[in-house]
């Protein structure tokens, strides 16, 4: 019995190989600058949104009208979050701007090294939500013992108390925070921002201290603080009538 041999028909490919070649034929760039530069190409064909779909999750099949709207809402999500953030700091700049200027409008009344100390314990803890506050000054010498004053002759509490030049805030171990603000027992790691001030006749600087790590870090913005640096440093230069 002679058996036909068949020959295959040359260029015609098999059915799944033909679904190959029109895959290969449009890109999926091409699709996606497509329908990017066609926004109502869906809307024109509705009958494909029920054919599109992103994947299988576990509760089953998502439209892609479903990906959007969840994209959306998540979205809305962060914008409202984010809204949130910026209304809570502007109420936090706002409150600590009216606490600069009542502290600012004091300073500029201060005639003494008394009313001073008297000055920064009531306006200054208060503006930053702080704990502890002392001004620093090198080669003084108080008449009396204060508790937001004091004169440093010698090593001062921290190594790197004078040598800053604009407001840095960081977290500090117990033991160092205690030297900078004497009485203050810490179990855990406090945190101090420390504002050079404009003095003349030596070095200068304020520590703001919190019992909170995370309450001064590099990440806060220091504009408050350096605002402060200027106008305490030029009070400090009349009161104590450091040297020119």
């Amino acid at each position: 019995m002679t058996r036909t041999r068949q020959t295959p028909t040359v260029g015609a490919p098999a059915p799944d190989a033909a679904v190959a070649v029109s895959q290969a034929a449009v890109p999926e760039e091409a699709v996606v600058e497509f329908l990017a530069t066609h926004h109502d190409f869906l809307e024109r064909h509705e009958e494909l949104l029920e054919q599109l779909q992103m994947g299988q999750p576990p509760e089953g099949v998502t439209s892609l009208v479903e990906r959007q709207v969840k994209a959306l809402q998540a979205r809305n999500k962060e914008l409202r979050e984010r809204l949130g953030t910026l209304i809570a700091n502007a109420k936090a700049n706002d409150r600590i701007f009216t606490h600069m200027r009542a502290l600012t409008v004091t300073l500029l009344d201060v005639e003494d090294e008394a009313d001073l100390d008297q000055a920064l314990a009531r306006n200054l803890v208060a503006a930053f939500d702080a704990d502890h506050a002392r001004c620093f000054v090198s080669g003084w010498t108080p008449d009396a013992e204060f508790a937001h004053l004091a004169g440093v002759k010698g090593r001062p509490p921290l190594p790197s108390l004078f040598r800053h030049r604009e407001p840095s805030c960081a977290a500090y171990r117990p033991q160092e925070y205690g030297r900078v603000f004497p009485g203050a027992a810490l179990e855990n790691p406090g945190s101090i921002a420390l504002v050079p001030l404009a003095a003349r006749g030596g070095g200068a600087a304020l520590a703001i201290g919190a019992a909170d790590a995370n309450r001064f870090t590099p990440a806060h913005g220091t504009m408050f603080l350096a605002y402060l640096g200027d106008v305490l440093g030029r009070t400090l230069t009349r009161v104590l009538r450091l040297a020119e």
